[in-house]
């Protein structure tokens, strides 16, 4: 059994106060992850003395424009996201993806920055936010400061944040009428869908002569932590949307999968599911007809 001293936090001062006097503590929000581990007696927990919940902070809970972005509070639930006008408008793929992030009653608790901050390789939302170039902020009672969602990642279940550090918004820049999104999912059933591969994809069309001007590939639970597939970028990026060879390109990218996790027990399966999915992506964004 695992023991800790439970502490409450009603306001972001108080939060990093806490996170300042106490070196071992967890925090806690929707709590869709943490406490299936503690219950579990996860080997992937740290010894922790303290856990610290903050689900009260409500002014960490917002979805805001801004001319140049679009700005997330980090208890923003799965279902704000799928609610907001201002993401159904900016980003739709990402209400596709937290649409698929397990029950409703998960989506209604789950929140943005214990997504983000639990780091899995299967997390749904960190591969979007990758994709559009999404920043964290990070506070502590000595400032704050802003690092891009990839080099908060920094390997499974684990992020570069300080002990003393808190996450109080996710910065997504906006990006012109030309880019296009797709998020593609594969689980293994339909309900409390946890990911066996996923993929999200942000490309800039040139609507006159289809040059893919810009493209961002991140998949999802096919390496030990969610990284652009920078290789394959390079292969698209300023060709025509009609020059692409889908099976040519379907067959790398499952090749820079095994390239960075190596042979491994799911990589029959994983290959050619991961090579399936990036055509469909390609497809739904190349498909110029569907509009945005």
């Amino acid at each position: 059994m695992i023991e800790y001293d439970f502490l409450t936090a009603k306001d972001v001062d108080a939060a990093l106060e806490y996170l300042h006097k106490y070196e071992s503590i967890k925090v806690i929000a929707g709590g869709t992850d943490l406490l299936v581990d503690i219950h579990k007696e996860s080997s992937r927990l740290e010894k922790f003395d303290y856990i610290l919940d903050i689900s009260n902070i409500k002014a960490l809970q917002f979805i805001d424009e801004t001319e140049d972005s679009v700005e997330l509070g980090p208890l923003c639930t799965h279902t704000m996201l799928i609610n907001s006008k201002i993401i159904n408008k900016h980003f739709p793929f990402l209400v596709t993806a937290a649409k698929s992030i397990g029950s409703t009653q998960i989506r209604n608790r789950g929140t943005v920055g214990g997504n983000i901050s639990n780091a899995s390789p299967a997390a749904d939302l960190i591969p979007p936010l990758m994709a559009l170039n999404a920043e964290i902020e990070l506070s502590s009672v000595n400032g704050r400061r802003l690092i891009p969602l990839d080099n908060y990642i920094v390997g499974p279940y684990k992020t570069s944040k300080n002990n003393d550090e808190l996450v109080t918004k996710i910065i997504i820049p906006k990006v012109d009428e030309n880019y296009r999104f797709s998020f593609q999912k594969i689980g293994r059933r339909r309900a409390l869908n946890i990911a066996r591969l996923n993929l999200a994809v942000v490309a800039k069309i040139n609507k006159k002569d289809l040059k893919i001007e810009d493209i961002r590939i991140v998949p999802g639970s096919a390496t030990p932590f969610p990284v652009r597939f920078k290789n394959i970028e390079r292969e698209i990026l300023n060709k025509k949307s009609n020059e692409l060879n889908l099976e040519e390109l379907a067959k790398k990218i499952g090749d820079e999968m095994v390239n960075i996790t190596g042979e491994r027990w799911s990589t029959p399966y994983k290959k050619p599911a991961l090579g399936s999915i990036f055509k469909k992506a390609i497809i739904e964004i190349t498909n110029l007809s569907n509009g945005r």
